[in-house]
């Protein structure tokens, strides 16, 4: 089987880490696999590493200028008149909507939805837009993929597609990197994960942070991990607020340094507005981290009260709160590790989440 995945951005990030691992999968496997994604960033320079042809399309955009997506569309047009693929799988909002476009159910083709657009939480306009071109491209694709039930029943709530036509198939971690934790420090250690962006809200956490008592602030040190534009606000609070001791703006590092990090920490902490389903905390919680997270996409489906602590959108008391009674409780943050890796194993294994594509792939 000949394999072409188109996604919007090379950057890392979820969706960039489940083509990979899908790609990998395939190439295993003997299948020929190759990806269209906007030039530069983490994925293309994987793809290489895999012998997985990557086919640059600098067109790509999620600003909706109508020259680029037709130069876009063009270019789509080239690379599967070129490698000839057996299924086409479309990932990512704008990259999603011009390979379905494009391509018009002349190749049996799959759209995996990394979190929809138009999620609980998104500006009003944006939804509606989304919605609509949603409900024009699930015309020209054999199946969905969802990779959370939150996703799945959004696309039904707005009646994307039909019922059939739309599956949930939750991501997947290698049960490999869950090796045994290296906690030394005296600190409790808590770390942020995610691009320093919309959704993202790193902020929050800061503000509640800095709320505790001394005594709570005085043994604890947060990683905030990743880049973007919010990095500029998270300085200035913790310049203001003469925190540099105790957070860390680590910027954009590898995975293998994230892994790292993850495994001399304690507690992980995802603050957004709205998520679909999150590799940062499943990987998280493969490496017992206890989990402080927004209640908002598919987060819900990974964490419940036996392994962390969900919160409300926005809700800086409810992040506090969490807070203190973790930092308060460094056995119940062991406790919630421990669960957490259990439920990795039993829900969120890699072998499933490709079996599962796998068998999709080959009824389409």
């Amino acid at each position: 089987m000949k394999i072409l995945y188109l996604v919007t951005k090379s950057e890392a990030g979820g969706a960039q880490t489940h083509i990979y691992q899908l790609s990998k999968y395939f190439i295993e496997k003997g299948n020929k696999v190759a990806i269209m994604s906007y030039p530069g960033g983490w994925l293309e320079e994987e793809a290489k590493k895999l012998g997985v042809k990557f086919y640059p399309n600098k067109y790509f955009s999620n600003i909706p200028d109508p020259i680029r997506i037709f130069k876009a569309m063009k270019e789509i047009r080239k690379v599967v008149k070129d490698f000839k693929p057996d299924l086409i799988g479309c990932h990512s909002t704008a990259a999603g909507f011009l390979g379905r476009m494009t391509i018009r159910n002349k190749i049996p083709t799959t759209f995996t939805a990394h979190g929809w657009a138009f999620t609980e939480g998104a500006p009003f306009l944006r939804k509606c837009l989304v919605i609509l071109i949603e409900k024009i491209a699930g015309r020209f694709c054999s199946k969905i993929i969802c990779v959370s039930d939150s996703d799945r029943n959004l696309a039904l709530k707005y009646k994307i597609v039909s019922k059939e036509k739309v599956i949930t198939i939750h991501n997947g971690v290698e049960i490999s990197i869950n090796q045994p934790n290296q906690r030394k420090s005296a600190f409790i250690k808590i770390v942020f994960v995610g691009r320093l962006a919309q959704p993202k809200d790193p902020l929050l956490l800061l503000e509640s942070f800095n709320s505790l008592s001394f005594e709570l602030k005085d043994r604890t040190q947060i990683s905030i991990i990743g880049e973007g534009p919010k990095r500029k606000e998270l300085e200035k609070f913790i310049k203001e607020n003469k925190l540099g001791e105790k957070i860390r703006l680590l910027g954009s590092i590898s995975r293998e340094e994230v892994f790292e990090i993850l495994r001399n920490s304690d507690i992980f902490v995802l603050i957004s507005n709205w998520e679909g389903f999150p590799y940062t905390i499943i990987e998280a919680m493969s490496f017992g981290l206890a989990i402080i997270a927004s209640e908002v996409g598919g987060i819900k489906e990974a964490v419940n009260e036996s392994c962390g602590i969900l919160i409300k959108r926005g809700d800086k008391e409810g992040i506090k709160n969490a807070l203190g009674r973790l930092l308060k409780n460094p056995s119940l943050i062991k406790e919630m590790g421990e669960r957490g890796k259990e439920k990795v194993k039993e829900e969120f294994s890699l072998d499933k989440m490709l079996e599962k594509t796998e068998k999709i792939y080959k009824s389409v």
